[in-house]
């Protein structure tokens, strides 16, 4: 899941029509100048019609200086991405701007009022239009090089973060839970937005949030305790565990280990089961037990969630339990997790979030025809900011898996995957300022979140939110606080 193909905002990181903005935090630098190449001078030119925050200038920008296909709708959506990113992020002033080829040029751009950092890199049509090819952003960290050299207080800490998610809920662009955790006793915490719009019901600390891919930490976590009890090998294959798997060659290529790091070569076939209404995991398996690998097993990392849904197949065939009994019984109540699982739906559980989706004309819409009827090994389950904290605790307390389990999911299995580190057993490995992060990321339409655990810091922080609006530049910031002054 984690908002691979689903999520807008996610999707965004590096789409086409993604988007950026212009003014300096810092004050001290002057815009770059526009400068030798058709690419650089697009760019600033860009960032000039956003920087208006009309969608007349955004829209005559992209309908003038992008390369469309004929009968397009992409100039509506592409100034919409564009207005969009500027209610969540307001203005961007470009700080630096390189050209690392004669078509192409990458700027990289800093907002005042949120403190974000952007990446964006735009390519020229190859003729003489002076056109946009191709156009993509992500938000990024903060440049080592600008952070301050003194560390920050807790009270510091707490006042920039709600200030920053006071102007987010101001511009509603932030509905859901937070809360930032030092050696597993919460520093900061709040619920903002809600989580069912139409019964006018606010979000709570104790609102249930879909978690999205947040869940594989979890799925990871009990293959662990399988293989601690001798019962399971990360090296054993499908086949030896799942004799029944139709595509008998496949199932023999595949490791348990290339399924947790996401280097199996299988894809995401399952999504298209959903509608279906399945309420056990067997039915999903048809979808893709008869298809090919997309790549060789083990030559490459492509996340995958049918991977994390043949895991939890196999924690149930290993520990002859049903997958949503073994989660209770040797993880949740393990880990005091009372608010947490993979509900039905259509049985209206107590205090569950609606997501909310973004319209194209603005708006938001519920997500619920989007969703399985219960959530899965890879995620869509529920939780909330409380019960992750625990289960980040339980964790380094070894009360789920011992320590040199732990340290083996925490040892980087792959190379890096871009934005989100390496990843290891269920979890992305990053470092920042020389700081190790652990964790995961989520995403689903109408779902965004965001887990970051700080093992040599004692830090947790945990977002949770009911939109699609990503919470990852909100973690960037509390990342560049919390380790200020680290070296």
């Amino acid at each position: 899941m984690r908002s691979r193909s689903f999520i807008w905002k996610l999707v965004t990181f590096c789409i086409v029509f993604g988007s950026i903005h212009g003014t300096n935090l810092w004050a001290l630098a002057s815009p770059v100048p526009v400068t030798d190449s058709a690419a650089k001078r697009l760019l600033s030119s860009w960032a000039a019609a956003y920087n208006t925050g009309k969608l007349a200038a955004v829209r005559q920008f992209h309908a003038e200086h992008f390369a469309q296909a004929p009968g397009s709708t992409s100039v509506d959506a592409g100034a919409t991405a564009d207005l969009r990113l500027f209610t969540n992020d307001g203005p961007y002033t470009i700080q630096t701007i390189s050209a690392p080829s004669p078509d192409s040029a990458t700027a990289v751009l800093h907002g005042a009022e949120t403190g974000y950092w952007m990446e964006i890199t735009i390519s020229v049509a190859k003729d003489d239009t002076e056109r946009i090819a191709r156009f993509s952003y992500r938000h990024i960290e903060t440049p080592y090089s600008l952070l301050p050299h003194e560390r920050l207080t807790e009270q510091q800490i707490r006042s920039k973060t709600d200030a920053l998610i006071t102007k987010l809920v101001s511009n509603d662009v932030f509905s859901g839970t937070i809360l930032i955790a030092k050696d597993g006793r919460p520093i900061y915490i709040r619920a903002c937005g809600f989580a069912n719009r139409a019964w006018n019901e606010r979000a709570r600390i104790d609102t249930k949030f879909n978690v999205a891919s947040i869940n594989k930490m979890v799925t990871a976590v009990a293959v662990a305790q399988l293989v601690e009890q001798g019962k399971l090998s990360y090296q054993d294959s499908v086949a030896s565990v799942l004799p029944n798997y139709r595509n008998v060659d496949v199932a023999r290529k595949i490791t348990i280990d290339q399924l947790l790091t996401h280097t199996s070569g299988l894809g995401s076939r399952s999504f298209g089961e959903f509608r279906k209404g399945y309420r056990t995991l067997q039915p999903y398996l048809q979808s893709f037990d008869n298809e090919p690998l997309e790549f060789d097993a083990g030559t490459k990392f492509s996340y995958s969630n049918d991977g994390y849904l043949l895991l939890g197949l196999i924690v149930e065939k290993v520990s002859q339990q049903n997958f949503d009994d073994y989660l209770r019984d040797h993880i949740y109540r393990p880990a005091d997790m009372t608010n947490s699982g993979n509900y039905e739906l259509d049985s209206n559980p107590a205090n569950l979030a609606e997501g909310y989706m973004d319209k194209r004309d603005g708006g938001r819409r519920s997500n619920i025809f989007t969703l399985p009827v219960k959530g899965l090994p890879f995620g869509l389950g529920y939780s909330t900011v409380e019960d992750m904290l625990r289960f980040d605790t339980a964790l380094r307390k070894n009360k789920l898996i011992t320590a040199e389990s732990l340290k083996m999911m925490w040892l980087p299995k792959t190379e890096d995957t871009g934005s989100d580190g390496k990843y290891g057993y269920g979890f992305f490995i990053r470092e920042y300022n020389g700081t190790r992060i652990v964790g995961h990321s989520g995403g689903w339409a109408g779902v965004t979140t965001q887990m970051d655990m700080y093992p040599d810091l004692g830090y947790t922080v945990v977002i949770l939110t009911n939109y699609d609006d990503s919470p990852r530049p909100i973690a960037y910031k509390i990342q560049e606080w919390l380790t200020e002054g680290m070296r």
